[in-house]
């Protein structure tokens, strides 16, 4: 049956199925499809309608979008499909501007491990950035800590998770558990490390990380820590109260967990066997004072985790 000058529909007598042409692109519609009810009632109205009559009539059936599943009233125009990578960087630019206020400048490690916990949950990457700024005690950290709950960042995070897990991850060597005391973090450490542990000081400095000092034959002479052995090991230690050391000794263990395999103290080499890991327990108030940590090491957390009481 001829509709219009454009269009045809015939129906089938052996199954029903209608087989029809409409600006030059040929259709089916099998009796199982789920439009054929629609077809049906559209074919039976046309068949006792005359041919002359019929453009009139559809030009009443579009304009009163009777059939919608064969004349939408607007054709839906797709997406077009986004490049993931493109998403990834447009994202991580909108993360960048929404820091901005904050005076802080993601660096490529913060981007790294960010899109780790992206992809773990949107509440993983929240604590990540609430945490980052908590231990390096910025001033911003509760503005941050309000904002990062905007649907503006939930957006940068799905973004950035979108395009999956970075294929090399950067921070592997420092963790950070932090919270009041008695709340289990050093605990928690412990078992992970076999309880291997130093008690760190407000005078430690970074010899007393690497020596054990002795007398040899007489004179004196070090024998290398338990921090040195289980570099050469590849083996997790627990750094207690991490945030009490000197700078100096903290910018020490910044070179340490930053990725490099081998390093010189005092002309003898340290070898950094791969497992190799630090955890660093501290409590951030201590007398009402905050203890935070430098910003370059905080940088290097592959985990930061908060201990509360519950």
């Amino acid at each position: 049956m001829k509709v219009n000058e454009t269009m045809t529909i015939t129906k089938r007598s052996a199954d029903g199925a209608f087989y029809g042409e409409r600006d030059g692109k040929q259709y089916v519609i099998e009796h199982s499809h789920a439009d054929y009810p629609v077809y049906d009632g559209f074919y039976n109205v046309l068949r006792s309608t005359a041919y002359a009559e019929r453009p009139m009539l559809m030009k009443t059936i579009i304009a009163e979008n009777r059939y919608p599943a064969i004349f939408p009233t607007s054709t839906p125009v797709p997406e077009p499909k986004r490049d993931p990578k493109e998403i990834l960087f447009n994202a991580v630019k909108r993360m960048m501007d929404f820091f901005t206020e904050f005076s802080f400048t993601p660096s490529f490690r913060f981007t790294n491990t960010f899109a780790y916990m992206a992809c773990k949950s949107q509440e993983s990457a929240r604590d990540y950035v609430r945490n980052y700024f908590a231990l390096m005690d910025s001033s911003y950290q509760k503005e941050v800590a309000q904002k990062i709950k905007s649907a503006e960042f939930t957006q940068i995070i799905q973004d950035v998770a979108q395009y999956g897990e970075p294929s090399t991850r950067i921070n592997t060597r420092f963790k950070v558990y932090y919270g009041s005391a008695g709340t289990g973090k050093t605990t928690i450490a412990q078992k992970e490390s076999d309880n291997r542990c130093i008690v760190c000081n407000s005078s430690m400095l970074p010899s007393d990380l690497m020596e054990d000092f002795i007398f040899k034959d007489g004179n004196p002479d070090f024998n290398p820590s338990l921090l040195w052995d289980c570099m050469e090991q590849g083996k997790t230690i627990v750094l207690d109260e991490i945030n009490l050391l000197p700078f100096d000794s903290l910018r020490f263990l910044q070179g340490i967990v930053d990725g490099k395999t081998e390093f010189y103290y005092k002309n003898r080499p340290v070898h950094i066997k791969e497992g190799f890991q630090i955890i660093g327990t501290m409590n951030l108030s201590l007398g009402g004072m905050i203890y935070g940590l430098p910003e370059p090491l905080v940088d290097r957390c592959s985990e930061t985790k908060e201990f509360v009481l519950t």
